[in-house]
């Protein structure tokens, strides 16, 4: 009987967390190489475009270990608008607070972290948008930067 309960609340469970990302459009991740994130290399992204009318909700994802020696990450995010003009951000993206304790979800030593970069992001017309993320620190090559993403939703009101 406690088995079947046991079933039954996992299922609901893993129902729930699927069901949460059912507004995804695009969700995709790049894996750096294991010898650093060079500033010459421009991670790029290309989603199709569903509707240029809807309202989204647009992220950027990151996965680290305990290998990153800075408290934060500095990225320049590039795409279009929904005017098909040109954007680009300056993102600090903060990594650990002032005690070294790292921020977001995490497993062993690898932690992720989402941020909202646009939540009235709407697609410019064509049948491509292409985003690009390049990494803006000191540094030409950081290490402990192990993936990079973008998330894609349907904004919720």
């Amino acid at each position: 009987m406690r088995r079947g309960w046991l079933s039954l609340a996992l299922v609901i469970l893993v129902g729930s967390v699927l069901s949460c990302r059912q507004t995804d459009v695009y969700n995709t991740f790049n894996t750096l190489p294991k010898n650093g994130w060079f500033k010459r290399d421009v991670q790029r992204f290309t989603a199709e475009v569903p509707d240029t009318l809807i309202r989204y909700d647009l992220y950027l994802t990151l996965r680290h270990n305990g290998d990153y020696s800075y408290r934060n990450l500095w990225l320049f995010v590039s795409y279009r608008d929904k005017k098909g003009l040109l954007k680009t951000d300056t993102v600090n993206c903060e990594l650990a607070d002032e005690f070294g304790r790292w921020s977001g979800g995490g497993w062993g030593s690898y932690y992720q972290q989402e941020l909202l970069l646009d939540d009235n992001f709407r697609f410019s017309r064509g049948k491509e948008q292409v985003f690009t993320i390049q990494q803006a620190m000191r540094d030409d090559r950081i290490r402990g930067i192990t993936d990079v993403g973008i998330r894609i939703a349907r904004h919720s009101d």
